[in-house]
């Protein structure tokens, strides 16, 4: 019941924007309400008569509509909305549709609760003619009329001239108040029992709302309609002895949760999982499945200004938002197994204080250098792409099912501060130690997300975390087999740039992948035999054709790096490398785009 408890605090605390719209959000839904997809506006005059209609657009057909219990979830059955619904309630082609439709709306007309709009709406509705009328504007096709993509359309009403009232029907506070009570009227006569949510005698709710998520739309939270099968049989004898949740609390939870998930909520590519970070009272915190925004644009170079940045960031989120000890950030994620049942995968609730902590360690240690050496730490996505995806049109992309429960792990182990999952990062080294089987920008970014999840690796399980400053001569064999592959391809890619510019065009091998490089699952497996091949390969094929310096400057970081390597014992040359020699291979290439040594002078490039 957390969640649900959660949800209602949430809005008690943002009451004051239920019914308001704002440019660029979901309104938040009243009690008794819900937000719909509104396709045709129809314009009345107080009186009832036509003045006109028109189809809506994606961006504004977002509508607050009033609801039944049975309407707010209705699946097949028939069920209408007392005011604004489909044509299949309104129009009197479908009788017993039209006539459940009257029935809500007269209901609250003759009620106590009235307002002119709905006097309005009863008139033009009763004359019969809005698909003569609709037809006559263009809204909708006469041989379509029928088609259920048609019938299936929702209306909602503007009255003109009601003495000063919102002729929007959607927009109107006071006809939201009017229902509100009205409905509440409707359904007090059944009695009162103990919420579970809210801990208070209240009307217990028969049915909750559906459409948490947009899809699978109809997919409920809360649901215990089968008395003939397996939902609640064996242990309870009826529903009401599994919950009990109050008609306010349902409602309100609903509507809170409906409103964050369109807001703010994340649903990653193929995934059908959706989710969903937030505070209670409102104040803003960052989402865990992307890496945290920079204030700055400007590229960070240094790992030590990379971590500066990232704490001052979250310092001034703090400072920014008022942030207290007490405040706490609500994690959740949803999925629906089927059209009808919506499943929470996952639930976390954390202080704000820990988790700007384990947001600003995550992202300070799983990161590395990416395009321009700028440094960042990849979003979960891409790492479950890197790690599982597979090409199509030049992009890795990820099974929805694989998709959303990798995501699921990896957002746990951010929040909850656990070890990087193995299986994910060896999935990561193994794809970067096969360029071959990817295009180079995909295999690139492999690579470097590879860097970034073996540093967070090394960093939970205290073998280090701070890679990306360490110095190039470091003792370690599978680092400096690394930077030997990195300098085997620079000069062969010298040689491919240097007869390019001289050409004045391309000639189709600058893009080419390096001996170096195509031999790298091998020479994982056998790095000395490899070298001893490639090199050969390149003193008769390269060094030759390139410039002075840049032969100079191979046979310089060779004969350094192949100095540093007979340290070890002779027996360990050629033993298969360690994944860290994926490191070694992208500090010393980076440092070849920072700056190249020649012999006598430094180069900028």
């Amino acid at each position: 019941m957390g969640l649900l408890q959660r949800a209602i605090e949430t809005y008690d605390a943002s009451a004051a924007l239920a019914g308001v719209y704002r440019e660029g959000h979901e309104p938040l839904a009243p009690i008794s309400h819900i937000t719909a997809n509104a396709h045709i506006e129809i314009r009345l005059n107080e009186q009832g008569k036509f003045r006109g209609a028109r189809l809506l657009t994606k961006k504004e057909g977002r509508t607050v509509i009033p609801v039944t219990e049975d309407s707010g979830g209705r699946t097949n059955k028939l069920a209408a909305h007392p005011l604004c619904d489909q044509i299949k309630y309104v129009a009197p082609d479908n009788e017993e549709a039209h006539e459940l439709y009257l029935r809500e709306l007269c209901a609250w007309e003759e009620s106590a609760y009235s307002h002119p709009i709905l006097s309005a709406v009863r008139a033009y509705v009763e004359s019969e003619t809005i698909i003569a009328d609709l037809i006559n504007c263009g809204v909708i096709k006469e041989k379509a009329r029928h088609e259920d993509k048609t019938i299936k359309l929702l209306i909602r009403w503007r009255v003109d001239g009601c003495e000063q009232e919102e002729p929007a029907c959607w927009k109107n506070k006071r006809l939201f108040s009017l229902y509100q009570e009205y409905y509440y009227g409707v359904i007090c006569d059944r009695g009162q029992a103990l919420c579970m949510v809210s801990g208070k005698e209240d009307l217990i709710a028969t049915k909750h709302p559906c459409g948490i998520i947009s899809n699978p739309y109809m997919a409920k939270l809360i649901s215990a309609n089968d008395g003939k099968g397996f939902t609640y049989r064996g242990r309870f004898s009826d529903e009401k002895q599994a919950a009990t949740v109050g008609y306010i609390a349902s409602q309100k939870a609903h509507s809170a949760l409906r409103w964050l998930t369109a807001d703010q909520g994340i649903r990653e590519g193929a995934s059908t999982r959706a989710f969903l970070c937030w505070n209670p009272e409102g104040k803003a915190v960052p989402q865990p499945m992307r890496r945290v925004p920079r204030a700055e644009t400007a590229p960070v170079r240094k790992p030590s200004d990379y971590k500066k940045q990232l704490q001052g960031t979250l310092l001034s989120f703090r400072e920014d938002h008022q942030l207290k000890n007490e405040d706490r950030a609500v994690l959740v994620s949803f999925d629906a197994a089927t059209t009808g049942r919506l499943a929470v995968t996952y639930y976390n609730e954390i202080g704000l204080e820990t988790f700007l902590r384990r947001m600003e360690d995550w992202d300070g240690h799983c990161c590395w250098y990416a395009e321009k050496s700028d440094i960042q730490a990849p979003n979960l996505l891409d790492i479950v792409d890197c790690a599982f995806g597979v090409e199509r049109d030049k992009k890795l992309t990820t099974d929805g099912n694989v998709l959303g429960q990798h995501l699921q792990r990896l957002l746990q182990c951010k929040v909850d501060g656990g070890i990087f999952p193995l299986d994910i990062l060896r999935a990561l080294t193994h794809r970067a130690s096969s360029p071959l089987g990817y295009e180079k920008a995909n295999w690139r970014k492999i690579m470097q997300t590879a860097c970034a999840a073996l540093q967070k690796y090394r960093y939970d399980t205290n073998q280090g975390g701070n890679e990306m400053a360490w110095a190039l001569d470091k003792r370690d064999r599978s680092f400096q087999y690394g930077r030997l592959l990195a300098a085997m391809e620079r000069v062969e890619e010298d040689y491919y740039y240097n007869k390019k510019k001289g050409n004045g065009k391309e000639d189709g091998q600058e893009n080419r992948q390096t001996n170096a490089i195509k031999y790298m699952s091998e020479f994982r497996r056998r790095p000395f035999s490899v070298y001893e091949r490639v090199n050969r390969h390149l003193q008769l094929a390269y060094l030759g054709r390139v410039e002075p310096w840049q032969a100079v400057r191979y046979k310089r970081l060779v004969g350094e790096i192949i100095g540093i390597l007979r340290e070890f014992p002779e027996e360990e040359l050629n033993r298969p490398l360690e994944d860290i020699y994926l490191m070694g291979y992208e500090l010393q290439r980076n440092a070849f785009f920072t700056k190249n040594q020649t012999d006598d002078n430094m180069e900028e490039e």
